[in-house]
């Protein structure tokens, strides 16, 4: 009886001295990766409307303007609409003086490029559509100030009676246009912007991704062939 008394406190010290029972930690749960940062988008230059029809890109480059590749009879009488609209809409009280004494300066060449360019559209009522295009197209809004900018000095230069309009008009009238295809060339480059933002904005598919930074390395525990994870 004695015999098993004593193996009793020898069991209860041999489980004492066994330790705590290793349990594995468990595995880490996954977490939703975060949602990328949404972004305004971007919007059309200078105030233009999204859905603005502008004239095509050739594949120079350049835009298909009603002032591109035309004769010099055109190129003077596109600058005279050029320069009618800069006195109306500008905020330049001058321009209007300056546009009085451009016709008077040079009536003569003027009135010879309307019969020549008269002639190469024909008759009256194809001449007179285009040129209602040809004055809305230069009063376009977006595109109002950088044009005025550019307009008014060359109005006030060629208003001088010493200017010889058909000489200097082709390259007066490319430096008008200017603005106009660089507000083009800024709107197609907005439009792949936003096609860009579009596509980056759509709901992408979830992805799970454990937070790893929570968890370290632990060697193997000694004894066994539980591999350990520790915070």
């Amino acid at each position: 009886m004695s015999r098993v008394l004593l193996a009793l406190p020898l069991l209860a010290l041999a489980s004492a001295c066994a330790g705590p029972e290793r349990i594995a930690a468990p595995a880490p749960l996954p977490v939703p990766a975060p949602a990328p940062a949404q972004t305004a988008a971007p919007r059309a230059p200078d105030g233009a409307a999204a859905n603005l029809v502008i004239p095509a890109r050739l594949p120079d480059g350049s835009y298909a303007t009603p002032n591109r590749a035309v004769s010099a009879a055109a190129a003077a009488w596109h600058l005279r609409a050029a320069f009618n609209v800069a006195a109306l809409n500008c905020n330049d009280p001058a321009l209007a003086p300056a546009y009085n004494q451009f016709l008077k300066a040079h009536r003569s060449a003027l009135k010879s490029a309307h019969h020549a360019l008269t002639r190469e559209y024909g008759d009256s009522a194809s001449f007179d559509p285009a040129m209602t295009r040809l004055y809305n197209y230069f009063a376009q809004p977006p595109v109002m100030a950088q044009f005025c900018a550019t307009a008014a000095p060359l109005l006030h230069q060629l208003a001088l009676p010493t200017a010889d309009l058909p000489s200097v008009a082709p390259a007066a009238l490319a430096q008008v246009d200017r603005p106009f295809t660089d507000f083009y060339a800024r709107y197609d480059a907005w439009r792949v912007d936003l096609a860009a933002w579009r596509a980056g904005d759509a709901p992408a598919t979830p992805r799970l991704a454990y937070a790893t930074e929570v968890f370290r390395a632990e060697p193997h525990a000694e004894g066994g062939t539980v591999t350990l994870a520790a915070r």
